[in-house]
């Protein structure tokens, strides 16, 4: 699958294996589609790190069906980093800290790929054991004033473009 273009900063490969969810979303503020990849992973200080990645839909597999427009979202596809397409849709405070809005953004992100596995939309693809690869953008720490032990179990998001996925037998 091709990916997201990199911008020029490139970013850090990380690739996993495990359950991944799959779903097409976007729009807004005059924003396309994206492929988006949830999925999650233990770290070494104990925690649980959410991983947010996208890629056009159109570069996911064809049998998973996001590549099909759907009549209450954006029908072109989106290549702008994820995070740019979550500050056009959350703006920043005047009482917000950088950092403090950063891990806002995040939450947003988070909140949409794990909104997206508890209560599947029609057409959200699950896939109990994948493999998955991405690259990082951002890497984030959750836990924060307004979140004193992260959001929804997640301690920190890796926010990236999607590199490819494919569905393993278990």
């Amino acid at each position: 699958m091709a990916a997201l273009p990199a911008g020029a900063k490139g970013g850090q490969p990380l690739a996993g294996t495990g359950r991944v969810t799959l779903s097409r979303t976007g729009g807004g503020a005059g924003f396309g589609a994206y492929a988006l990849l949830y999925t999650t992973r233990l770290v070494s200080s104990g925690g649980v790190e959410a991983i947010i990645a996208a890629a056009r839909p159109e570069d996911t597999d064809p049998a998973w069906g996001l590549q099909h427009p759907r009549p209450y979202g954006p029908q072109a596809s989106e290549t702008r980093p994820l995070m740019r397409w979550a500050a056009a849709l959350d703006e920043q405070l005047k009482a917000d800290s950088a950092a403090d809005y950063r891990v806002r953004l995040a939450v947003d992100l988070v909140r949409i790929g794990h909104n997206t596995r508890i209560i599947p939309p029609p057409h959200a693809v699950d896939l109990p054991l994948a493999t998955w690869e991405m690259t990082t953008e951002h890497h984030i720490e959750l836990v924060s004033r307004k979140w004193p032990t992260g959001y929804a179990g997640h301690t920190a998001a890796r926010i990236g473009r999607l590199v490819a996925v494919a569905a393993k037998e278990e």
